[in-house]
């Protein structure tokens, strides 16, 4: 982009000087101008001044030089100027607030626009900060592709369709042998306002399911207030010969809300309250062998309440990728549990709706990541708990010589699932591989230590790391479609992986992983595998279940 451009771009977006005393006045006043760069500390000649001009330095997608270099950005639509204006919350004339403006510029790296996201300021003298955000578009056009024996999948997505951050999506999948093509549209400004909303259809080869959200755009953790609307859908009938009777009815409708209770400098709690409404009709009856019953019935309605608790604490991580610029990385204690206390009207009696989930990040030295964390849903109706879910997982990350070290645990333990629940929320598709009948079990548990190597990187932004890998792998229980009784599989392997890691930590890395067999039971076979999947990594997953389908 030419400097002319650019400048034209600065003007067309600057807000007006708040009073008389501008950046520019002082500068015609003859007095010092000295411009600040925001990194991972707060520039101190900052504090104590109030906002000048706010204005956008924008730079279209990178590409390669010559005819290559604009097709690629022909496929690219730049993203409009007025959208970091919608996660700023900086106001001209106000004092600077060093939270605000940190949280600003979190906020723009968040939505995914961008693959760079500055922010300087320009003071003269003692006069008011102009604020510029220097941004470069990210490449808005992605791909995602996994493939295993059991399960697969193929999306195309536009994230910023049209240069306005709505994203439409096309999905299709196959799990288990049950097929669905899924059509999405998301858009974090909802008709140029202030809410987020999304939709997503999805036609399977027995039924259909819907789903939609409208939310409050968050703004920080210190939000005094936030809602969301939430409805799904789900019906699908199936009945033949081989995969038996399958007859499914679900909907959910949830309204919720979250007032700021109290905050310090370290840790903001919020009390959530609203509504749930839930009917599920669900009968499910084929050979082998079930975890839960092959009937469900259930309708109630619910008030909603619980806590929130979010962190303030933020830590820097710069050894992801080679010769990368400082991150961010939440750290702290989080989570959420939410309660719904309702009348079940099929059992004529008390029902309680329990989801939650409890988050911890550690960096206990420069170069060291721990993480933890806790999931627990599930229904207790008179005397008995009914799709009961738990899960946990622990991971320490530790930088070495040339790469990272990984150490990863995870469990899960489920207790009276849903007839329609197909697969355990823990991955590892690693072990799916290997028994690719399998659907479900009892408890599962994944241990894995692994040492990244890089082997290629560019400009600080991306790299391509080698993973040799050692993983054990057990499930208790499990549900094989094949079999008449339940098995308990468990296996060792080593391996190598390889993997494409980003310089954020909030974004998951796509791997490729070939693993041999070393000791194994439970009638799984001794082979090698191939698996090409979506890697969890430092943030991944971390809200409660209920909330899955309102985060972008």
């Amino acid at each position: 982009m030419t400097t002319v451009l650019r400048r034209a771009i600065r003007h067309a977006v600057t807000a007006s000087c708040v009073g008389a005393a501008c950046a520019g006045a002082a500068w015609a006043q003859g007095a010092p101008c000295r411009t600040d760069t925001l990194t991972a500390g707060f520039p101190k000649e900052w504090i104590g001044a109030r906002v000048g001009q706010l204005s956008v330095d924008a730079t279209t997608v990178e590409a390669p030089a010559g005819f290559a270099g604009n097709v690629v950005r022909s496929l690219h639509s730049r993203t409009r100027f007025s959208i970091p204006m919608y996660e700023m919350s900086m106001t001209p004339g106000a004092p600077v607030d060093s939270l605000n403006v940190l949280e600003s510029v979190r906020r723009l790296r968040r939505t995914g626009l961008y693959s760079e996201v500055t922010l300087t300021g320009t003071r003269c003298g003692d006069g008011p900060l102009d604020l510029v955000a220097h941004t470069r578009d990210a490449w808005s056009l992605r791909t995602d592709l996994r493939y295993g024996r059991t399960s697969s999948r193929v999306s195309l997505s536009e994230v910023n369709l049209f240069g306005r951050a709505v994203t439409a999506s096309v999905t299709a999948e196959n799990v288990d042998t049950r097929s669905s093509v899924a059509v999405g549209v998301s858009d974090p400004y909802l008709f140029g306002s202030h809410l987020r909303g999304s939709v997503v259809m999805r036609a399977y080869d027995d039924g259909r399911s819907w789903s939609w959200f409208v939310r409050s755009a968050e703004y920080s953790p210190r939000d005094l207030w936030r809602f969301s609307l939430l409805s799904v859908q789900l019906r699908r009938y199936r009945n033949d010969a081989v995969t038996g009777l399958e007859d499914i009815s679900r909907r959910t409708d949830a309204a919720s809300a979250a007032w700021r209770i109290d905050e310090d400098d370290r840790r903001v709690y919020a009390l959530v309250f609203g509504a749930e409404h839930e009917t599920a009709e669900l009968r499910v009856q084929h050979t082998g062998s079930m975890l839960g019953k092959t009937e469900v019935s259930r309708e109630f309605t619910a008030p909603l309440i619980g806590i929130t608790r979010r962190s303030l604490d933020v830590g820097s991580i710069d050894w992801l990728v080679p010769g990368q610029p400082v991150a961010e990385l939440p750290l702290g204690f989080q989570g959420e549990i939410v309660t719904g206390l309702g009348y079940e009207t099929h059992s004529k009696s008390t029902i309680v709706h329990l989801d939650g989930w409890l988050g911890l990040t550690l960096k206990p030295t420069r170069s060291t990541v721990v993480t933890g964390d806790v999931w627990a849903s599930g229904y207790y109706l008179t005397d008995s708990l009914s799709n009961g879910t738990l899960r946990a997982s622990a991971s320490v990350f530790e930088r070495g010589l040339g790469g990272i070290w990984a150490l990863r645990v995870a469990s899960e333990r489920l207790v009276n699932p849903d007839p329609d629940v197909y697969a355990l929320s823990t991955s590892d598709p690693v072990l799916r591989s290997l028994a690719p009948s399998t659907r479900l079990a009892e408890s599962a548990v994944t241990v894995s230590l692994e040492r990244s190597i890089t082997v290629y990187s560019t400009e600080g932004r991306w790299a391509l790391d080698a993973v040799p890998f050692v993983q054990y792998s057990e499930r208790h229980r499990s549900v094989d479609i094949t079999l008449p009784e339940p098995t308990n599989p468990q296996a060792m392997l080593i391996g190598i992986g390889w993997r494409r890691v980003r310089n954020q930590p909030t974004q998951a890395p796509l791997r490729l992983d070939i693993a041999k067999t070393v000791w194994l039971s439970g009638g799984l076979p001794n082979r090698w595998v191939f698996v090409l999947s979506t890697q969890p990594w430092l943030a991944f997953g971390r809200n409660r279940d209920g909330l899955r389908e309102i985060v972008r």
